[in-house]
């Protein structure tokens, strides 16, 4: 057997930033959504969308520090959703699916039953 064919799961620590990164086992998938619960992470990633913004950018748009702004985009970055391209950051391919897939499916669903409805 080929080395590179022992396994058939993309190796995300092996790639470059120019290929797509995936979450490679059901943990990195979890972590990646426990990220993404946190509403101001969402945000980000919706505001990097599909254009690079740099760390400033992000900071103004949310009033955070640069260590609060920091922390954020790290854990996104680990969840493989946004990636540091030089002094910017951008929404890699898993990010841009999330992005198609969920989020913006979420805006579209009803809660679903036991969840409050907001009164009118």
């Amino acid at each position: 057997m080929r080395e590179d064919a022992k396994s058939s799961k993309p190796n995300h620590t092996d790639v470059s930033s120019a290929e797509a990164k995936w979450w490679v086992s059901a943990e990195d998938h979890k972590f990646a959504l426990e990220v993404l619960q946190l509403p101001l992470r969402r945000k980000m990633l919706r505001f990097i969308g599909l254009e690079a913004r740099s760390i400033d950018e992000i900071e103004k748009e949310f009033g955070l520090s640069t260590d609060q702004a920091r922390y954020h985009l790290e854990m996104l970055e680990k969840g493989l959703v946004v990636e540091r391209v030089g002094d910017s950051y951008r929404t890699t391919i898993t990010g841009k699916l999330y992005l198609e897939k969920v989020d913006s499916c979420s805006e579209i669903m009803p809660p679903s039953k036991g969840q409050s409805q907001p009164r009118a």
